[in-house]
């Protein structure tokens, strides 16, 4: 977070009881009144309240340009000057109103856009069609993601002409607020946020729910040879009531709701609930899973909606710890959680590898006694949606339990050849989810078809296409996690960054070979000075990355320290004690000399602008991320 949004969160809080005070620091106009200032305050608390969720605000970051831009075009049809005149005038209206630093950014955006007004002249039919759109784009955005419009807090007030005139102005400026606060940044959406969720039931409000559902367990005496798991509908009489009003409990509803934010609803799935009764590890068996890898559902590619298992403990518990690896630090460093009389863990059932293990205990008297209740959550108006992620998942977990309890034991070889393959795809989804992850998968496939249908019109265009889909993403992990820094699950975070980085990379490298050396004659096969030069400035450049980020360890490459799961260090040892930000420095150096290259320069000139461009974001955010914490330290 800059200090400029430190600013501007000073005096753009969301709740509507807080006093606004101004933070002493924050740059201000000074011919701009105390009145003038104040209702830009108003203005600004109204707007934020109304754009809370990440995605409603990528959304606007998309449509409110592209209404702007229409309008640009629209008036530029008219005549050049009227519509740098109708920008200039928009600046210097922002100027009046907004911080110093706000008016500043805004006035480059504008400046940007109308730039684009001027180069594509006599365009008023694209205009207005991008209006429409950005307008529509903008409700389309609030009704998707439930949050209800801004103007319509003031639609009905007595000065509401006035009001929509100072909303439609400072939009720039409030979209930028609200783009750079830490819970509605729309980088949010690609951060790996900790999704293990605990929270523990009372065992003394609770207790006589847990004794009705043991005892109901104890009198069907099960097996400790292999796991045991019932149907909720399998319960009947008191236990199955107390079983009905725990899979209803507001308390593990509540922790789900917290985490996902307003403009979200969660609600039971009553159908994939069950009594389970851990079992002992096994070679060859369904149960061997449970002490494997896994991930529980198929669904994990389902954007926008979660389907929570929730592991609740009903007895003593010495013996068996659950871990999550993706959630913790590495692989073999996973955040672990050994569940015992009403504690309580919930996970993505789609999406969160898991395994137990389990450590012989004597004092242990009986096996763990969990429920496994489940909850869906979706946005509260895609309650199909929702709906259609639960039927999904709960239809696949019957048919898999069936799969289970035929490979539980498996005493014949149909048996044992089923077994050993639900433990083969088990670990393949393992393998899968630790390196790659099946969204990133999914992206990359998705935006691949795309390029080889635009391919067919252009090639040069389809491999463009791929190039700019997915050069970047990891530029925007890097940032928005950094700007979250807080409750990070930091082994799928380096898994989604190192994954983009690599394909980046790759795809950089090969496209600079492919335009350097692809189909053209060397004479007598020597390379001009300009390769050489090339060659010699990437190898050096990400020899000089690689070099650092072996001495500051991959962990602290991907800010471990800054995250808070590390203890800060200072590195002495060289590249660091000779140059500053040497991993920064060294791909930097490596990217600019493909630009050497004049074909790949040509061609390619905006893919090297790009990764100059975010690596210096990525400079400036680390930077003012180093002395922020500096300070904290200080301070303490």
């Amino acid at each position: 977070m800059t200090s400029d949004t430190a600013t501007v969160d000073s005096i753009a809080t969301s709740n509507p009881g807080t006093r606004v005070e101004r933070s002493a620091t924050a740059p201000r106009n000074p011919h701009r009144s105390p009145a003038e200032y104040s209702s830009f305050v108003s203005v600004c608390r109204g707007f934020i309240r109304y754009h809370a969720r990440p995605l409603n605000v990528a959304l606007h970051c998309l449509t409110t340009p592209m209404a702007i831009i229409g309008v640009y075009l629209m008036v530029s049809w008219i005549h050049p000057v009227a519509m740098i005149s109708i920008a200039i005038a928009h600046t210097v209206w922002i100027a009046a109103l907004a911080p110093l630093s706000l008016s500043l950014v805004s006035a480059i955006l504008i400046a940007a856009m109308a730039t684009v007004g001027w180069l594509v002249p006599d365009q008023p039919v694209l205009g207005l069609v991008l209006l429409a759109v950005g307008f529509l784009g903008q409700e389309a955005a609030h009704w998707v993601t439930g949050e209800a419009t801004f103007q319509s807090s003031y639609r009905s007030s007595n000065g509401w002409i006035k009001e929509f005139v100072d909303h439609t102005i400072l939009l720039l400026p409030l979209l930028i607020i609200s783009a750079t606060r830490r819970k509605s940044c729309p980088l949010r959406i690609v951060v790996a946020r900790q999704a293990v969720l605990t929270t523990k039931l009372c065992p003394g409000q609770y207790r006589r729910d847990f004794d009705l559902l043991l005892d109901w367990v104890r009198k069907r005496t099960p097996t400790l040879e292999s796991s045991t798991h019932w149907w909720q509908h399998d319960l009947d009489g008191e236990a199955g009531e107390a079983f009905s009003r725990l899979s209803e409990n507001p308390q593990l509803m509540r922790t789900i709701e917290r985490f996902h934010g307003t403009g979200y609803e969660v609600k039971p799935a009553l159908g994939m609930n069950e009594v389970y009764v851990t079992g002992p590890p096994k070679k060859v068996s369904s149960d061997t899973v449970f002490y494997m890898g896994h991930v529980d559902g198929p669904w994990s590619v389902y954007p926008g909606a979660s389907l929570y298992r929730c592991m609740l403990a009903l007895n003593e518990n010495l013996e068996v710890t659950t871990h999550y690896p993706m959630a913790g630090l590495s692989a073999r460093q996973p955040v672990s959680y050994r569940l015992e009389y009403g504690d309580a863990a919930m996970f993505d059932f789609n999406r969160e590898l898991h395994y137990i293990t389990r450590e012989h205990n004597t004092e242990q008297r009986e096996p763990r006694i969990n429920l496994k209740l489940h909850f869906v959550a979706y946005p509260k108006t895609c309650r199909k949606y929702g709906g259609m992620l639960e039927w999904l998942t709960t239809t696949y977990d019957i048919k898999a339990r069936a799969l289970f309890l035929q490979t539980i034991d498996p005493s014949s070889w149909t048996a044992a050849i089923k077994a050993r393959w639900v433990l083969a795809w088990t670990k393949i989804f393992e393998l899968t989810v630790q390196h790659i992850g099946w969204t990133n998968l999914f992206y990359v496939v998705l935006i691949g078809v795309l390029s080889v249908v635009v391919g067919l019109i252009s090639h040069s265009a389809g491999v463009a296409c791929f190039a700019a889909a997915t050069s970047f993403v990891h530029y925007a992990i890097y940032i928005g996690t950094l700007h979250e820094r807080r409750n990070i699950a930091f082994a799928r975070f380096r898994r989604d960054a190192m994954f983009f980085k690599s394909l980046s990379m790759s795809q950089l490298l090969l496209l600079c070979g492919w335009t350097a050396f692809g189909g053209k004659s060397h004479g007598g096969g020597l390379l001009q000075t300009q390769e050489i030069l090339a060659a010699c400035g990437i190898v050096g450049g990400f020899s000089l990355a690689g070099w650092a980020a072996k001495v500051l360890g991959m962990t602290r490459t991907l800010y471990s320290s800054e995250l808070g799961l590390e203890p800060p260090a200072r590195i002495a040892k060289a590249p660091f004690g000779v140059i500053s930000h040497p991993m920064i420095v060294g791909a930097v150096i490596a990217i600019a000399s493909t630009a050497l290259i004049e074909e790949f320069r040509t061609e390619f000139g905006w893919l090297i602008v790009g990764h100059l461009v975010c690596y210096a974001i990525v400079l400036l955010q680390e930077i003012v991320v180093y002395r922020q914490l500096a300070q904290t330290q200080r301070s303490k």
